[in-house]
């Protein structure tokens, strides 16, 4: 896959033999890497005309992200995590090596600071034996480390007041990089009771010195933003602005400081000998305003990961063997109050958890004269919750919950056929715990019966390149779901969650990178990626009603994404993106249907380098021809009395950014 490279020149392209793939700390290039690995360079997320993570994110294929505002998202990976109400879940993330997910598989990707991010990189399907066990997948978010000593300023400015500020310092030196990045990003928003205000500071180092290196991370973020929360089919056919009205009413707002870092240290030894550890934390106080009542959050956690690693070599064979641990420890405190005007009043729900978990992991690879790749890991997971209910006016509900432990394998086999084309297959487990809240049932008693979702994933791929102007990337697959956790509402802030079924997710994957103009002065590439999937419920029945066979809720059946980027040496370039999405079940009886749509986005711009300076300035436009979508989904909702289910969040109506950017080295 022609990529582009993350640095200063505008016309840096790579070919896809020669792009790194960090992930399963492999190191190798991803036409050798055996599984379907998705990269999103930083140049390509600072070039989107958007403020968000989504839009780039939705042109992997098998990857989709809805985006009901700023601070409200949810990404899925082949279907995988349509079931959580407004966030992310059964998905894990890393920055660097700290874990973004918390203890119960939610993961809040909205806090990150792009400006700060080498690449992305998205495993699709379970990654048993390295970063766990998630049954969708893995988010790999690579620090960018400064290589040289700058400051640079961006500005951004956008549709609905919609407004952010970067400053990043950084000193590099031949053993050394260190870098200090602040982010703040204002917007009114589109819709009633929108508005959002983001800062993001974050501060990386690194050492090496000898065969050691030490890593640094430390980042703070501070939000507050408004709620306008999901409409009904009325309000949003005919004023898509307008916020709930009970959200609106009670101006409800969430706002939260929070803070994670860790450190790391690596050591090399003699014969080919690895060791690297890693401790990691995060506290998180949160404050959410909603019609119903006030929620009060406190949570922290610690963690500890530790790997070492031995390489054999004998000829044109290298092995290696990875044994390690993570270990990881969480407290969450909450409370619920009565909402009175604004203010909170009397104290309704007083709870403590402590969540914990242990990954014990082992992965063994195989480089058989350059052309068979053979991977084999193993994880074992045990993880356990410890509930205190420290508001007993109902008795006491508290209580452990500790489940079996959890033996996920994944097998994986890469064969160049040619020095240019691969084929590639994996057998892979995974699972995903209930949270916590899901093991509650009314009344606060616990449901000691539920079980963790686990599937198997089977994949056959093809990779490589053709004649040196076309590259192309084709996997097909097959996941079989079982204990689908089913959340079923009880209040308006209350689920509860129950095994109900068996789902299926068959899909194909397909992306095609063609080289149109190959000159000099002018590069251009045609790029074509498309999901076309069949997911279905193989077995659900909840309350009595049997579902079974219906398409599975909230994912699209096919995304298709076509794009347009032509770069010039002078340092134009020019990005034309129309994506595709079908039509999406909202209730788990296919009565109600999303309707299919079409967004195009449009981007240009102008890099140049004098010196020790460079300009950059890009301008863009999202949903070019206006089009009325629904951007995200609350899947099943139910309405009290009169009132009419609020299923939808409107999608952004054409909107612009522009973009400024100065960097000076030093």
């Amino acid at each position: 896959m022609p990529q582009e490279q993350s640095g200063d020149r505008a016309d840096t392209i790579v070919n896809i033999q020669e792009v790194v793939v960090k992930a399963f700390r492999s190191e190798k290039r991803l036409l050798d890497t055996p599984g379907a690995i998705g990269i999103i360079p930083n140049r390509q997320l600072l070039r989107e005309p958007a403020f968000t993570l989504a839009p780039s994110v939705n042109k992997i294929a098998g990857v989709w992200m809805q985006s009901g505002s700023i601070n409200t998202n949810r990404l899925t990976i082949r279907g995988i995590g349509t079931r959580s109400p407004y966030g992310s879940n059964k998905i894990r993330a890393y920055y660097g090596d700290i874990p973004l997910t918390n203890g119960v598989g939610e993961t809040t990707l909205e806090d990150l600071d792009l400006e700060q991010i080498a690449d992305i990189e998205i495993i699709k399907g379970p990654s048993s034996g390295f970063y766990g066990a998630g049954l969708g997948g893995v988010l790999l978010f690579n620090p960018d480390l400064p290589t040289k000593d700058q400051f640079a300023q961006q500005i951004s400015v956008g549709s609905f007041q919609t407004i952010k500020y970067t400053g990043k310092l950084a000193v590099a030196g031949p053993n050394t990089g260190h870098s200090l990045v602040y982010n703040r990003i204002h917007s009114d928003g589109y819709r009633e009771n929108n508005a959002t205000n983001r800062h993001n500071l974050t501060w990386t180092s690194a050492f090496t010195r000898n065969q050691t290196r030490i890593d640094l991370l430390a980042a703070f973020i501070k939000m507050d933003a408004y709620i306008p929360s999901s409409i009904d089919l009325k309000t949003f056919r005919e004023t898509p602005e307008k916020a709930a009205a009970n959200w609106a009413a009670a101006k409800g707002y969430e706002d939260y400081r929070k803070a994670f870092g860790g450190i790391s240290v690596q050591q090399t030894f003699g014969k080919n000998w690895l060791a690297k550890l890693s401790t990691f934390g995060q506290t998180n106080r949160n404050n959410e305003l909603r019609p119903f009542n006030i929620l009060q959050e406190k949570n922290h956690y610690l963690g500890l990961r530790s790997v070492v690693e031995k390489k054999y070599i004998a000829g044109k064979t290298t092995s290696r063997l990875i044994v390690g641990n993570e270990f990881f420890t969480e407290n969450y405190r909450w409370q619920t109050l009565q909402n009175n005007n604004r203010t909170a009043g009397n104290l309704l729900t007083d709870n403590e958890e402590f969540r914990s978990y242990n990954n014990v992991f082992i992965l063994a690879d195989l480089n058989f004269r350059q052309r068979v790749q053979l991977s084999a890991s193993l994880n074992w997971n045990q993880t356990s919750y410890r509930y205190n209910d420290h508001f007993r006016s109902n008795g006491d509900q508290g209580g452990k919950q500790a489940f079996d432990p959890v033996i996920s394998p994944r097998l994986a086999a890469n064969w160049k056929t040619t020095e240019k084309i691969s084929l590639f297959a994996v057998v892979s487990h995974g699972f995903s715990p209930p949270t916590l809240e899901e093991t509650l049932m009314p009344g606060g008693l616990r449901n000691t019966a539920i079980e963790p979702e686990t599937g198997w994933n089977m994949e056959l791929g093809a990779k490589g390149s053709v004649a040196r102007s076309l590259f192309f990337e084709v996997s097909a697959y097959y996941m079989n779901v079982k204990n689908l956790l089913v959340a079923r509402r009880t209040a308006d802030d209350e689920y509860m969650g129950i095994n109900a079924g068996q789902t299926k997710h068959p899909g194909v994957e397909i992306k095609l990178d063609y080289r149109v103009i190959a000159r000099p002065e002018w590069s251009s590439f045609f790029r074509i990626n498309t999901s076309l999937t069949r997911y279905r419920f193989a077995r659900l029945v909840d309350n009595g009603n049997d579902y079974s066979g219906n398409k599975l809720t909230g994912t699209p059946a096919s995304v298709t994404n076509w794009m347009l980027e032509t770069t010039h040496a002078r340092g134009f370039f020019v990005n034309l993106h129309f994506q595709t999405v079908g039509r999406m079940p909202m209730r788990d009886d296919n009565t109600l249907f999303t309707d299919a749509y079409q967004l195009a986005n449009l981007a240009a711009g102008y890099e140049k380098s004098f010196n020790r300076l460079s300009v950059a300035f890009s301008s863009g436009v999202q949903n070019l021809f206006d089009r009325h979508y629904a951007s995200m989904i609350l899947i099943n909702a139910t309405a009290a009395g009169n009132q009419t289910p609020r299923y939808y969040y409107p999608g952004l109506p054409r909107n612009y950014k522009t973009l400024l950017s100065l960097k000076y080295s030093f």
